[in-house]
This record gives C-alpha cells, structure tokens and sequence, in this order.
C-alpha cells in the first residue's frame, strides 16, 4: 500500500482506534494515545502492506494490542520502596504508613470476598501457589480454579477503585 493511500484511510483508521480506545479504557485521553500509537505503527508498515489486505481490521487489531500493552504496563506496581538512597527520598518519612495503610485496604477488600474466593486468593498470590497446585490442595478442578480466581480477582479490582 503506498502512503497517499494510507493518508486517505488515516480518518477512518483513527476513528476505529478511538473507539478500540474509549471501550477499553473509558477516557478520551487514553484513547487518543491509543489511536496515536497505532497511526504510527501502521504508518511505519503501510508500504509493506498488501493493499488487498484489510487495513481496517488490522487498525482494530493493532489498537487492541496497544490497549493490553498498556494495561499490563499499568499493572506493574511499586510493591515496597526502592532500595535506591536518592529514590527513597522521593517516598519520604510516610512510606511504611502509606505501605501499612495500602496493605490494610487490600486485606479489607479480601475480607468481602466469600471464604472460598479469600482462601483461592491467599493460596495463588500470598503464597505463590500455582493453579495447578491449589487444584492438588483443595480437590477442585484447574480450570475451575483459574476462573474462580479470575472472578475473585475482578471483584477485588472493583472494589479497589472504589
């Protein structure tokens, strides 16, 4: 596909990105990086693209993957200060409070959950549990527990945001 081809679908591609990007995310911001993010990459490989190929589809798939990118970005969390001298100052006196306090709002929000829901949760991350090995432990299927600790997961995150 040659770019001034690429440049007259540029406003329908981005539209199909923003779309991608508001049901995922919910805010126009994220969104517009998502769109932004997949307008280039698209842009990088247009002339290697069959013009046969449907460019739209593939605008949707390449944004979907920037939104899991980001997300799973996201999800990388400071789980204790950094061992740094000159990055634990940015934490200041406060950080064994504000740990104490992040720990005490987490075991609150396992607290909700059902008995079984807390003790898949307590095997799989306070333990490191594998799936495979909470099946051995507690006689209920694999993939049982990989959803049973999917939905456990997704309430807790609920809850969290709250």
């Amino acid at each position: 596909m040659e770019r001034k081809e690429f440049e007259i679908q540029v406003p329908q591609l981005r539209f199909l990105a923003m779309q991608i990007g508001i049901v995922f995310f919910g805010n126009r911001d994220d969104a517009e990086d998502v769109a932004q993010d997949a307008l280039e990459r698209l842009w990088r490989y247009c002339e290697r693209l069959d013009a046969d190929r449907n460019i739209e589809a593939l605008a949707v798939m390449v944004a979907k993957n920037i939104c899991i990118e980001k997300y799973k970005r996201r999800q990388i969390t400071v789980d204790s200060p950094p061992s740094d001298p000159v990055a634990c100052e940015a934490y200041g006196a406060d950080a064994n409070l504000l740990s104490e306090e992040a720990r005490e709002i987490i075991e609150g929000a396992i607290a909700t959950l059902s008995p079984r829901e807390q003790q898949l949760i307590t095997k799989r991350y306070l333990e490191e549990h594998s799936a495979e090995e909470i099946s051995q432990e507690t006689g209920i299927p694999k993939p049982s527990v990989k959803s049973m600790l999917s939905m456990a997961k997704a309430k807790l995150k609920k809850k969290l945001r709250r």
